[in-house]
C-alpha cells in the first residue's frame, strides 16, 4: 500500500515541524527574559482604502510606508470618491442594526401576548435612548 520511504518521508516532516516549533518556542522565551518582549511582530491599526481599521501584522520592509514614493502615490486614503463606498457601508450597518431591533421588538410581543402575567425586561442598553422609548410606548 505505502512504500517505507513514504511513511519515512511523513514522519521526517512532522518531526521537523515540532523542531521549529520548539525552536520558536525558545527563541520567544530567551527574548521575553533578556529584553522582556517577544520576537514576533506586532500588530498595529491600521485602514484600507475605504478608511474601514482592522489588525495588520507589522513586517520588515526595506523603506518604512511613510517614506515609500511608490506606496504614497497608489494608495489614497481619502478623497470624494469613497462616499459613495462610506455612505453604502453606513446604510449596511444602520439596516443591520434595524433589523435586530424589530427581531427583538416581534420577541417582546410574541412572549408579551404568550405570558401576559408576567413583566419581561428588554435588553436594549446597545440601542440609542430614542429606539427605546419607541419601543417603550408601542408595547404599552
Amino acid at each position: 500500500m505505502y512504500s517505507g520511504s513514504m511513511l519515512m518521508g511523513w514522519q521526517v516532516e512532522e518531526s521537523m515541524e515540532n523542531l521549529l516549533e520548539v525552536v520558536m518556542e525558545r527563541d520567544v522565551a530567551y527574548s521575553e527574559l533578556e529584553t522582556g518582549e517577544s520576537c514576533e511582530p506586532g500588530r498595529r491599526w491600521a485602514y484600507n482604502e475605504l478608511g474601514i481599521g482592522y489588525w495588520r501584522k507589522c513586517k520588515p520592509y526595506i523603506y518604512p510606508l511613510h517614506m515609500n514614493t511608490y506606496f504614497r502615490g497608489t494608495t489614497s486614503l481619502s478623497g470624494t470618491w469613497l462616499n459613495e463606498y462610506k455612505k453604502l457601508r453606513r446604510e449596511k450597518n444602520l439596516c443591520q442594526r434595524r433589523f435586530n431591533l424589530n427581531r427583538l421588538r416581534s420577541k417582546h410581543r410574541a412572549y408579551s401576548k404568550k405570558f401576559p402575567h408576567s413583566k419581561l425586561e428588554v435588553d436594549l442598553s446597545e440601542y440609542t435612548s430614542t429606539m427605546m422609548s419607541k419601543l417603550k410606548q408601542q408595547t404599552e
